[in-house]
């Protein structure tokens, strides 16, 4: 199923992502997932006034690195005018026996190497893995942000062509709020 949604999403993207963005990640994708690691909370409280659309619950799903969550939450972001697909999705879930929280962002139209070292770059990542699918390179790298420790997975396409689909998720031990 998470196969079948994934390349409905890349077929929808496709006619979306026809020329590179300026700005490979968007500010919301910066804010809520990059700038302090994944917060759920923080991510649904400003989803509900700013004006982003929901994300339908099984496409939100096949975006997620997990596969039971305890919750989740999916938006596409922006205005529709844009020249790309953006979804945000962010979920809480338990692995391992811990409560983490993640974030995921979709992108299409962006150049997913570029992209790659962008964030990369930005929490100062290190890699700890990599996976090749039929037409997906998964990339996996290990970083810390506001003190947590966070897990970082890339998912690029095989053969990157520079307007590319994406999927990039954080996840990190849930911070328990009082």
């Amino acid at each position: 199923m998470r196969t079948i949604l994934f390349s409905l999403f890349l077929l929808a993207s496709a006619g979306a992502s026809v020329a590179k963005d300026d700005k490979p990640i968007s500010d919301v994708f910066r804010e809520f997932c990059l700038s302090d690691g994944p917060h759920f909370n923080k991510m649904v409280d400003a989803a509900k006034g700013s004006g982003w659309r929901p994300l339908a619950a099984d496409m939100a799903m096949s975006f997620t690195p997990v596969s039971d969550p305890i919750e989740i939450e999916g938006w596409l972001i922006g205005d529709g005018e844009e020249s790309h697909f953006e979804a945000m999705v962010g979920f809480r879930a338990k692995v391992a026996e811990k409560s983490v929280e993640g974030c995921t962002a979709a992108i299409s139209g962006v150049d997913g190497k570029a992209v790659e070292k962008l964030i990369v770059s930005e929490v100062t990542a290190k890699p700890i893995g990599e996976d090749q699918g039929q037409d997906t390179t998964y990339k996996r790298f290990s970083t810390t942000i506001d003190g947590r420790d966070v897990a970082l997975t890339i998912s690029l396409p095989r053969y990157p062509n520079g307007s590319d689909q994406i999927v990039v998720s954080l996840v990190a031990e849930e911070i328990m709020e009082n």
